[in-house]
């Protein structure tokens, strides 16, 4: 199983590195970085997941700040 794991972690660093060299190489050719966003959040809602994420974190926050201020004995 640790194999496994191993092997996939590999293919998706490798995917995840691909993707950063090819927005890279976008970019030094002279791509616009707001181009590249709208076309990758008209293709995959990009804006939704910081959406999200923005609210979830926020919220996280929140209980942390509570429970820090009024810690249970």
């Amino acid at each position: 199983m640790k194999k496994a794991g191993r092997v996939v972690l590999i293919i998706v660093l490798a995917a995840v590195l691909l993707g950063a060299v090819c927005v890279g190489v976008g970019l030094m050719t002279g791509a616009d970085a707001m181009r590249v966003y709208s076309t990758l959040d008209e293709r995959y809602s990009i804006g939704a997941y910081q959406e999200a994420y923005t609210q979830y974190a926020g919220q996280v926050i929140d209980v942390v700040k509570e429970a820090w201020e009024n810690p249970v004995a």
